[in-house]
């Protein structure tokens, strides 16, 4: 999953920065030398908002593309 998409995720659940997202998917709140890590209840539910986050942005580009009456290969090639 997409840091960024983690990250606001965490933000849209009312976790405090600074938030940090390891490699491994692991999430924690506060600095490094008092940090919390997110409970596996908690990392579900990051995970479920950052999928609905994606799904959201992936929703408003397509309805982009429709309203310019484009296809998301043909906008690829503009921006290629």
């Amino acid at each position: 999953m997409n840091i960024i998409l983690l990250l606001a995720a965490a933000i849209a659940l009312g976790h405090q920065e600074p938030i940090s997202v390891e490699p491994d998917g692991t999430i924690w709140v506060g600095t490094s030398d008092n940090k919390k890590d997110l409970t596996d209840k908690e990392l579900d539910a990051v995970q479920k908002k950052a999928k609905e986050l994606a799904n959201d942005k992936a929703a408003a580009k397509q309805a982009v593309l429709d309203r310019l009456g484009i296809t998301a290969d043909e906008a690829a090639l503009l921006l290629g």
